[in-house]
């Protein structure tokens, strides 16, 4: 009898549970809209931090245009040393780095093509894309989970909650 009514009580606890997580997550608020812009046309983050530091919203624009292109060259050019190692270390081949680097490319391409579509499809353009790279992958002798590792999600839950 006793052990019953624990169980019971656990259900109970572990339903309210998830029915409140999964309220939550379905009235959180999620916002896919770009930030806020004043009537001045700029983010409200760039109007504001040129209000406070007395600088020209202009300035703070092309500032931050000029770091994120830093950040992007800097980016690639490591990606790129990367690769050279990899060939060095002949765990590719110069064939191999060449696709990589023209797939590079072609994702770059397709992601400016997702801006335009809709959230489902876009949704079905990345599982095509995802099938197309497995593909690709194959047919040049590549491991997708060296470029694309999976996320480490489960650590994310106690082992007790993986179950549910």
């Amino acid at each position: 009898m006793k052990r019953k009514s624990v169980r019971i009580m656990l259900t109970l606890i572990v339903s309210i549970a998830l029915l409140s997580i999964a309220g939550i997550a379905c009235t959180a608020e999620i916002d896919a809209q770009p930030d806020e812009e004043t009537d001045s046309g700029y983010p409200l983050l760039v109007e504001r931090f040129a209000e406070r530091f007395d600088l020209d919203p202009e300035e703070v624009m092309e500032f931050l245009e000029e770091l994120k292109e830093e950040r992007i060259a800097n980016t690639e050019e490591k990606f790129e040393e990367r690769l050279d190692e990899l060939v060095e270390d002949e765990k590719i081949t110069e064939g191999q780095k060449e696709a990589i680097l023209e797939k590079k490319g072609e994702l770059a391409e397709f992601k400016e093509e997702l801006k335009d579509m809709t959230l489902a499809e876009a949704k079905e353009a990345i599982k095509d894309m995802h099938e197309d790279l497995k593909e690709w992958a194959e047919e040049n002798d590549l491991e997708l989970r060296h470029f694309f590792p999976k996320p480490q999600s489960r650590h994310f839950f106690p082992r007790g909650f993986r179950h549910f």
